[in-house]
């Protein structure tokens, strides 16, 4: 497992932990279920997490800083985590 590596750096197929900010968070409607999808930014690049049965997670809302820890691979073209374990941060002051 890599850690602590940019999204950018991390390869595809590889077990990867990753901190950030969630820059967007939306519930996307799949079949007769849902997935819940947000982009993680690293301060590098972003990437993509999905996860599949899940309408809304308690705390995964835009600002807030997250570390995930998954299978990091390519999905429609964009580096994508399916189901990654999470870990919430906190949310930033707003001055």
């Amino acid at each position: 497992m890599t850690r602590g590596i940019a999204v950018a750096a991390a390869g595809e197929r590889s077990v990867t932990r990753v901190d950030g900010n969630l820059a967007s968070v939306r519930c996307r409607p799949v079949g007769s279920s849902a997935s819940l999808e947000a982009e993680l930014n690293d301060g590098s690049d972003v990437i993509r997490l999905v996860w599949m049965g899940q309408q809304r997670i308690t705390g995964i809302e835009p600002g807030r800083a997250l570390t995930v820890e998954g299978m990091v691979g390519v999905h429609r073209g964009r580096k994508t985590m399916f189901n990654p374990r999470y870990q919430l941060g906190t949310i930033p002051r707003q001055a």
